[in-house]
Protein backbone atom coordinates (compact mmCIF):
# COMPACT_ATOMS: atom_id res chain seq x y z
CA UNK A 1 0.00 0.00 0.00
CA UNK A 2 1.13 3.51 -0.76
CA UNK A 3 2.62 5.00 2.45
CA UNK A 4 0.74 8.28 2.03
CA UNK A 5 -2.58 6.42 1.93
CA UNK A 6 -1.52 4.31 4.91
CA UNK A 7 -0.86 7.47 6.88
CA UNK A 8 -4.26 8.93 5.98
CA UNK A 9 -5.91 5.71 7.11
CA UNK A 10 -3.87 5.83 10.31
CA UNK A 11 -5.12 9.32 11.08
CA UNK A 12 -8.69 8.28 10.31
CA UNK A 13 -8.39 5.20 12.52
CA UNK A 14 -7.24 7.41 15.38
CA UNK A 15 -10.14 9.78 14.87
CA UNK A 16 -7.86 12.64 13.75
CA UNK A 17 -9.31 13.17 10.29
CA UNK A 18 -12.91 14.24 10.64
CA UNK A 19 -13.22 12.54 14.04
CA UNK A 20 -14.51 9.29 12.54
CA UNK A 21 -12.63 6.06 13.28
CA UNK A 22 -11.91 4.07 10.15
CA UNK A 23 -13.23 6.80 7.84
CA UNK A 24 -11.52 5.27 4.81
CA UNK A 25 -12.13 1.65 5.77
CA UNK A 26 -9.56 1.34 8.56
CA UNK A 27 -7.92 -1.90 7.39
CA UNK A 28 -4.63 -2.76 5.78
CA UNK A 29 -3.63 -5.74 3.71
CA UNK A 30 -7.21 -6.23 2.55
CA UNK A 31 -8.43 -6.41 -1.02
CA UNK A 32 -6.60 -8.69 -3.42
CA UNK A 33 -4.41 -11.20 -1.52
CA UNK A 34 -0.75 -11.25 -2.44
CA UNK A 35 0.11 -14.51 -4.21
CA UNK A 36 2.08 -16.96 -2.11
CA UNK A 37 1.46 -15.18 1.21
CA UNK A 38 -0.66 -16.39 4.15
CA UNK A 39 -3.57 -14.05 4.85
CA UNK A 40 -3.84 -13.02 8.50
CA UNK A 41 -5.65 -10.27 10.39
CA UNK A 42 -5.10 -8.42 13.65
CA UNK A 43 -6.62 -5.39 15.39
CA UNK A 44 -5.11 -2.70 17.60
CA UNK A 45 -6.87 -0.07 19.67
CA UNK A 46 -6.88 3.66 19.06
CA UNK A 47 -4.09 5.78 20.49
CA UNK A 48 -1.63 3.00 21.36
CA UNK A 49 2.13 3.23 20.79
CA UNK A 50 1.79 -0.20 19.16
CA UNK A 51 -0.20 1.48 16.37
CA UNK A 52 2.93 3.43 15.46
CA UNK A 53 5.01 0.26 15.47
CA UNK A 54 2.54 -1.56 13.21
CA UNK A 55 2.13 1.27 10.71
CA UNK A 56 5.86 1.82 10.38
CA UNK A 57 6.57 -1.91 10.03
CA UNK A 58 3.85 -2.31 7.41
CA UNK A 59 5.36 0.56 5.44
CA UNK A 60 8.61 -1.38 5.45
CA UNK A 61 7.16 -4.74 4.38
CA UNK A 62 8.07 -6.54 7.59
CA UNK A 63 5.39 -9.24 7.56
CA UNK A 64 5.65 -9.86 3.84
CA UNK A 65 9.24 -10.96 4.44
CA UNK A 66 7.83 -13.71 6.67
CA UNK A 67 5.23 -14.79 4.13
CA UNK A 68 2.32 -12.98 5.83
CA UNK A 69 -0.23 -10.78 4.05
CA UNK A 70 -1.33 -8.90 7.17
CA UNK A 71 -4.69 -7.16 7.34
CA UNK A 72 -4.37 -4.54 10.08
CA UNK A 73 -7.20 -2.53 11.62
CA UNK A 74 -7.34 0.16 14.28
CA UNK A 75 -10.65 -0.03 16.13
CA UNK A 76 -12.43 1.17 19.25
CA UNK A 77 -11.47 -0.57 22.48
CA UNK A 78 -14.45 -2.93 22.67
CA UNK A 79 -13.92 -4.48 19.24
CA UNK A 80 -10.16 -4.64 19.79
CA UNK A 81 -10.56 -6.36 23.16
CA UNK A 82 -12.98 -9.00 21.83
CA UNK A 83 -11.28 -9.57 18.48
CA UNK A 84 -10.19 -13.17 19.09
CA UNK A 85 -13.30 -14.44 20.88
CA UNK A 86 -15.58 -12.91 18.22
CA UNK A 87 -13.48 -14.17 15.30
CA UNK A 88 -12.75 -10.65 14.05
CA UNK A 89 -9.08 -11.62 13.83
CA UNK A 90 -7.06 -14.82 14.05
CA UNK A 91 -4.41 -13.36 16.36
CA UNK A 92 -4.33 -10.19 18.41
CA UNK A 93 -2.81 -8.56 21.48
CA UNK A 94 -5.78 -7.36 23.52
CA UNK A 95 -5.88 -6.71 27.25
CA UNK A 96 -4.25 -9.57 29.17
CA UNK A 97 -6.70 -9.24 32.07
CA UNK A 98 -9.70 -9.25 29.71
CA UNK A 99 -8.48 -12.41 27.94
CA UNK A 100 -7.98 -14.12 31.30
CA UNK A 101 -11.56 -13.19 32.19
CA UNK A 102 -12.75 -14.73 28.91
CA UNK A 103 -10.88 -17.93 29.83
CA UNK A 104 -12.51 -17.77 33.26
CA UNK A 105 -15.89 -17.79 31.47
CA UNK A 106 -15.00 -20.85 29.38
CA UNK A 107 -13.25 -19.52 26.26
CA UNK A 108 -10.43 -21.82 25.12
CA UNK A 109 -7.67 -19.25 24.51
CA UNK A 110 -3.90 -19.60 24.42
CA UNK A 111 -1.43 -16.80 25.17
CA UNK A 112 1.47 -17.09 22.72
CA UNK A 113 3.60 -14.00 23.39
CA UNK A 114 3.79 -10.69 25.18
CA UNK A 115 3.29 -7.29 23.61
CA UNK A 116 3.05 -4.01 25.54
CA UNK A 117 4.42 -4.07 29.06
CA UNK A 118 2.51 -2.69 32.00
CA UNK A 119 4.46 0.55 32.39
CA UNK A 120 1.39 2.72 33.05
CA UNK A 121 2.06 4.80 36.17
CA UNK A 122 0.32 6.61 38.99
CA UNK A 123 1.11 10.31 39.32
CA UNK A 124 0.68 12.99 41.98
CA UNK A 125 1.48 16.69 41.79
CA UNK A 126 5.18 17.31 42.18
CA UNK A 127 4.62 19.78 45.04
CA UNK A 128 2.46 17.38 47.09
CA UNK A 129 4.77 16.08 49.81
CA UNK A 130 1.99 14.04 51.40
CA UNK A 131 2.17 11.37 48.66
CA UNK A 132 5.44 9.58 47.99
CA UNK A 133 4.30 6.00 47.27
CA UNK A 134 1.04 4.03 47.05
CA UNK A 135 1.00 3.52 50.82
CA UNK A 136 0.06 7.19 51.06
CA UNK A 137 -3.08 6.88 48.92
CA UNK A 138 -5.39 5.82 51.75
CA UNK A 139 -7.65 8.76 52.55
CA UNK A 140 -6.73 10.58 49.31
CA UNK A 141 -8.78 11.34 46.20
CA UNK A 142 -7.66 8.90 43.48
CA UNK A 143 -8.58 8.67 39.80
CA UNK A 144 -8.63 5.45 37.77
CA UNK A 145 -8.66 5.37 33.95
CA UNK A 146 -11.81 4.40 32.04
CA UNK A 147 -13.38 2.13 34.66
CA UNK A 148 -12.66 0.35 37.94
CA UNK A 149 -12.22 -2.88 35.98
CA UNK A 150 -9.97 -1.63 33.16
CA UNK A 151 -6.69 -3.48 32.73
CA UNK A 152 -4.62 -0.64 34.19
CA UNK A 153 -7.02 -0.11 37.11
CA UNK A 154 -7.09 -3.84 37.88
CA UNK A 155 -3.33 -4.32 37.57
CA UNK A 156 -2.52 -1.29 39.71
CA UNK A 157 -5.09 -2.38 42.27
CA UNK A 158 -3.88 -5.97 42.73
CA UNK A 159 -0.18 -5.07 42.76
CA UNK A 160 -0.63 -2.20 45.23
CA UNK A 161 -2.87 -4.25 47.48
CA UNK A 162 -0.34 -7.09 47.50
CA UNK A 163 2.73 -4.88 47.99
CA UNK A 164 1.41 -1.99 50.13
CA UNK A 165 -1.82 -3.29 51.65
CA UNK A 166 -3.89 -0.46 50.14
CA UNK A 167 -7.07 -1.20 48.15
CA UNK A 168 -7.57 1.52 45.53
CA UNK A 169 -11.32 0.87 45.49
CA UNK A 170 -12.04 1.10 49.23
CA UNK A 171 -9.18 2.87 51.04
CA UNK A 172 -9.04 6.28 49.30
CA UNK A 173 -11.47 8.98 50.44
CA UNK A 174 -12.71 9.02 46.84
CA UNK A 175 -12.08 6.75 43.86
CA UNK A 176 -13.22 8.40 40.64
CA UNK A 177 -13.13 6.89 37.14
CA UNK A 178 -12.77 9.03 34.01
CA UNK A 179 -11.02 9.03 30.62
CA UNK A 180 -7.26 9.72 30.84
CA UNK A 181 -7.46 13.33 29.54
CA UNK A 182 -10.09 14.19 32.15
CA UNK A 183 -8.03 12.59 34.93
CA UNK A 184 -5.06 14.70 33.89
CA UNK A 185 -7.12 17.88 34.17
CA UNK A 186 -8.58 16.85 37.53
CA UNK A 187 -5.06 16.39 38.91
CA UNK A 188 -3.84 19.70 37.51
CA UNK A 189 -6.87 21.53 38.94
CA UNK A 190 -6.57 19.93 42.39
CA UNK A 191 -9.79 17.90 42.20
CA UNK A 192 -7.80 14.67 42.58
CA UNK A 193 -4.64 13.95 44.57
CA UNK A 194 -3.33 11.08 42.41
CA UNK A 195 -4.22 9.51 39.07
CA UNK A 196 -3.60 6.17 37.41
CA UNK A 197 -3.02 6.64 33.69
CA UNK A 198 -2.90 4.73 30.40
CA UNK A 199 0.30 4.64 28.33
CA UNK A 200 -0.19 7.92 26.41
CA UNK A 201 -0.68 9.96 29.55
CA UNK A 202 2.02 8.00 31.34
CA UNK A 203 4.39 9.30 28.67
CA UNK A 204 2.95 12.80 29.15
CA UNK A 205 3.41 12.49 32.92
CA UNK A 206 7.02 11.39 32.68
CA UNK A 207 7.72 14.36 30.40
CA UNK A 208 5.90 16.91 32.60
CA UNK A 209 7.80 18.34 35.59
CA UNK A 210 4.57 19.44 37.29
CA UNK A 211 3.84 15.83 38.31
CA UNK A 212 5.82 12.99 39.87
CA UNK A 213 5.61 9.21 39.69
CA UNK A 214 4.33 7.56 42.87
CA UNK A 215 3.88 4.06 41.44
CA UNK A 216 5.72 2.30 38.62
CA UNK A 217 4.39 -1.26 38.14
CA UNK A 218 7.10 -2.12 35.62
CA UNK A 219 9.85 -1.44 38.15
CA UNK A 220 8.02 -3.38 40.87
CA UNK A 221 7.45 -6.43 38.67
CA UNK A 222 11.03 -6.46 37.39
CA UNK A 223 12.24 -6.31 41.00
CA UNK A 224 9.97 -9.21 41.95
CA UNK A 225 10.42 -11.52 38.98
CA UNK A 226 13.31 -10.27 36.84
CA UNK A 227 11.05 -10.27 33.79
CA UNK A 228 8.24 -8.31 32.14
CA UNK A 229 4.50 -8.08 32.83
CA UNK A 230 2.63 -7.76 29.52
CA UNK A 231 -0.50 -5.62 29.76
CA UNK A 232 -1.42 -6.82 26.27
CA UNK A 233 -0.68 -10.37 25.14
CA UNK A 234 -0.82 -12.08 21.75
CA UNK A 235 -3.75 -14.46 21.97
CA UNK A 236 -5.29 -17.12 19.73
CA UNK A 237 -8.08 -19.67 19.89
CA UNK A 238 -6.61 -23.02 20.95
CA UNK A 239 -8.35 -24.96 18.18
CA UNK A 240 -7.10 -22.54 15.52
CA UNK A 241 -3.56 -22.72 16.90
CA UNK A 242 -3.44 -26.49 16.52
CA UNK A 243 -3.58 -26.17 12.73
CA UNK A 244 -1.78 -22.84 12.33
CA UNK A 245 1.27 -22.92 14.60
CA UNK A 246 3.62 -22.18 11.70
CA UNK A 247 1.58 -19.08 10.84
CA UNK A 248 1.77 -17.91 14.46
CA UNK A 249 5.53 -18.40 14.51
CA UNK A 250 5.95 -16.40 11.31
CA UNK A 251 3.63 -13.65 12.56
CA UNK A 252 5.52 -13.34 15.86
CA UNK A 253 8.85 -13.28 14.04
CA UNK A 254 7.40 -10.41 12.04
CA UNK A 255 6.37 -8.65 15.25
CA UNK A 256 9.88 -9.28 16.59
CA UNK A 257 11.31 -7.54 13.53
CA UNK A 258 8.74 -4.73 13.85
CA UNK A 259 9.90 -4.05 17.41
CA UNK A 260 13.54 -4.09 16.33
CA UNK A 261 12.81 -1.66 13.49
CA UNK A 262 10.91 0.65 15.86
CA UNK A 263 13.79 0.56 18.33
CA UNK A 264 16.33 1.31 15.61
CA UNK A 265 14.31 4.06 13.94
CA UNK A 266 12.17 5.42 16.79
CA UNK A 267 12.58 9.06 15.80
CA UNK A 268 11.56 8.41 12.19
CA UNK A 269 8.58 6.27 13.22
CA UNK A 270 7.34 8.91 15.67
CA UNK A 271 7.84 11.69 13.12
CA UNK A 272 5.64 9.75 10.70
CA UNK A 273 2.98 8.33 13.01
CA UNK A 274 3.51 9.65 16.56
CA UNK A 275 0.39 11.80 16.48
CA UNK A 276 -1.88 8.76 16.07
CA UNK A 277 -0.65 7.66 19.53
CA UNK A 278 -0.89 11.15 21.02
CA UNK A 279 2.88 11.74 20.95
CA UNK A 280 2.89 15.39 19.90
CA UNK A 281 5.84 17.12 21.60
CA UNK A 282 9.59 16.69 21.47
CA UNK A 283 9.66 15.99 25.21
CA UNK A 284 7.13 13.18 24.83
CA UNK A 285 9.02 11.73 21.86
CA UNK A 286 12.20 11.80 23.95
CA UNK A 287 10.45 9.87 26.73
CA UNK A 288 9.31 7.21 24.25
CA UNK A 289 12.82 6.94 22.83
CA UNK A 290 14.29 6.48 26.31
CA UNK A 291 11.68 3.87 27.30
CA UNK A 292 12.26 1.93 24.08
CA UNK A 293 16.03 1.99 24.56
CA UNK A 294 15.61 0.74 28.13
CA UNK A 295 13.40 -2.14 26.98
CA UNK A 296 10.43 -0.89 29.00
CA UNK A 297 7.77 -0.61 26.28
CA UNK A 298 7.59 -4.10 24.81
CA UNK A 299 7.89 -7.66 26.08
CA UNK A 300 9.69 -10.36 24.07
CA UNK A 301 7.61 -11.60 21.15
CA UNK A 302 7.84 -15.23 22.33
CA UNK A 303 7.28 -16.54 25.84
CA UNK A 304 10.04 -18.52 27.51
CA UNK A 305 9.67 -20.53 30.72
CA UNK A 306 10.64 -17.57 32.91
CA UNK A 307 8.09 -15.35 31.18
CA UNK A 308 5.35 -17.94 31.69
CA UNK A 309 6.28 -18.35 35.37
CA UNK A 310 6.14 -14.60 35.98
CA UNK A 311 2.87 -14.27 34.07
CA UNK A 312 1.38 -17.14 36.06
CA UNK A 313 2.35 -15.37 39.29
CA UNK A 314 0.21 -12.45 38.13
CA UNK A 315 -2.67 -14.83 37.31
CA UNK A 316 -2.52 -16.10 40.89
CA UNK A 317 -2.68 -12.53 42.20
CA UNK A 318 -5.82 -11.98 40.11
CA UNK A 319 -7.37 -15.13 41.56
CA UNK A 320 -6.46 -14.14 45.12
CA UNK A 321 -7.96 -10.67 44.56
CA UNK A 322 -11.21 -12.15 43.24
CA UNK A 323 -10.75 -10.77 39.72
CA UNK A 324 -10.77 -14.36 38.41
CA UNK A 325 -13.04 -16.98 39.95
CA UNK A 326 -10.68 -19.90 39.37
CA UNK A 327 -7.19 -20.77 38.18
CA UNK A 328 -7.09 -21.64 34.48
CA UNK A 329 -5.40 -24.72 33.07
CA UNK A 330 -1.80 -23.52 32.92
CA UNK A 331 -0.77 -26.03 30.26
CA UNK A 332 -3.52 -24.89 27.90
CA UNK A 333 -3.18 -21.21 28.72
CA UNK A 334 0.38 -20.70 27.46
CA UNK A 335 2.49 -21.71 24.48
CA UNK A 336 6.18 -20.83 24.66
CA UNK A 337 8.35 -20.20 21.64
CA UNK A 338 9.65 -23.77 21.92
CA UNK A 339 6.11 -25.11 22.13
CA UNK A 340 5.13 -23.22 18.98
CA UNK A 341 8.20 -24.40 17.08
CA UNK A 342 7.41 -28.02 18.03
CA UNK A 343 3.77 -27.65 17.02
CA UNK A 344 4.83 -26.13 13.68
CA UNK A 345 7.04 -29.07 12.70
Amino acid sequence: MDPSRRRLLALCGAGVAGGVAGCLGGQFGGGTPTAGLTELSTIETEGSISDVTYYYALDNGVWESHGIDLEFEVAAFGKYNRQVVTGSSEIGAPSTVAQLKFVDRGEDLTLVGGQLNMFNRIFARADDDSIEDPGDLAGKRVGLPASKTSTTSTTHRVLIQDEYGVDLLSDPAETRTAPPPALWEFLQEGELDAISEFSGYTIKGIADESVKTVFDPYALWRERTGTDLPTTTYTVERDWLSGNADTVVRFLRGWQDAMALFEEETADALAEYGDVAGITTDAEAEVVTDLVEEGVVYSPAFFDDAGVAANWEFVELLVDAGVLESRPDRERLYATGSDLESMAE
